[in-house]
């Protein structure tokens, strides 16, 4: 089984490069290239394979940011030899990193097709990869392209959001998207979650036009941060429509009615995942 693919990303004249690579898990990792360096964001689930796709894409040097310290984004970081991430998330990565449970997750995201990558194709749990720290207001520089760094805490406490500058690309990965969970110990409350969504968009107001996330499809609503304040509200203001959600043995509620693909019955994209008991 081939587990990862690339696709690349139109971006306007003069910006650098952007490919997006897909897992079979599904999720989306983004490679950005400027004329010096290149950064890719995010590494999946930490299948063998991802290094050998990005050299086969860029022979520039890759730096690897990573969005935020749970399994399915971090695992792939020990193929690279310089990884940033938040090391608040580094208790996530460490704990949630078991090949078994990866094995698990993957067989949830593929289905029975997913015992056909055999365990040693797996990147055994590293619990003490030397992380870069990766902390807000941070700026990495391609060479006419600039990736820019937000904190955004809540779906874990060390989750960090990207900005391509001039390309006006926000990728919030799973700090905010149409299916945000905020159901583990891990994560904020919904009110504390809600202070942090506000002040996102607030920093980066005008500095972006299109929206990126890292699960499934790729591009989200350009309003997306602020539809997502209205989804908290709901849920403060006990309006939410308080779906019963399962995630490998997690129970949880899903505040906006949505078909089976994660699509809100309304039309609109912004969603939550959240423990009822921890609200406020």
């Amino acid at each position: 089984m081939k587990f990862f693919s690339g696709e690349e990303v139109v971006l306007p004249q003069g910006c650098g490069k952007l490919t997006m690579i897909r897992s079979k898990s599904g999720e989306l990792m983004y490679l950005a290239e400027g004329s010096e360096k290149a950064v890719l964001m995010d590494t999946s689930i930490g299948v063998r394979g991802l290094r050998a796709l990005v050299e086969e894409l860029t022979d520039k040097p890759v730096t690897v940011l990573i969005s935020h310290g749970h399994p399915d984004h971090a695992m792939g970081a020990p193929e690279f030899e310089t990884a940033y991430m938040n090391h608040r998330d580094i208790s996530p990565y460490r704990s949630m990193g078991d090949v078994k449970e990866r094995m698990d997750y993957a067989e949830l995201s593929i289905g029975p097709q997913a015992r056909e990558i055999p365990k040693e194709d797996y990147l055994p749990l590293e619990p003490d990869y030397a992380f870069e720290e990766l902390s807000d207001g941070m700026s990495f520089d391609l060479g006419g392209m600039h990736i820019d760094v937000y904190a955004f805490p809540g779906h874990t406490r060390g989750c960090m959001v990207f900005l391509l500058r001039e390309a006006r690309i926000l990728i919030t990965g799973d700090a905010c998207n149409n299916s945000t969970f905020l159901f583990d110990e891990n994560c904020s409350t919904v009110a504390e979650y809600r202070v942090q969504v506000e002040k996102i968009k607030d920093a980066l107001e005008g500095k972006y036009d299109r929206v990126f996330v890292m699960h499934q499809v790729m591009e989200a609503a350009p309003d997306l941060l602020a539809q997502m304040l209205l989804v908290c509200d709901d849920v403060l203001n006990g309006k939410s429509d308080e779906l019963p959600f399962t995630f490998m043995g997690k129970q949880a509620m899903v505040a906006k009615n949505r078909n089976e693909k994660c699509e809100r019955a309304d039309g609109e994209y912004a969603n939550l995942v959240y423990n009822p008991e921890r609200i406020r």
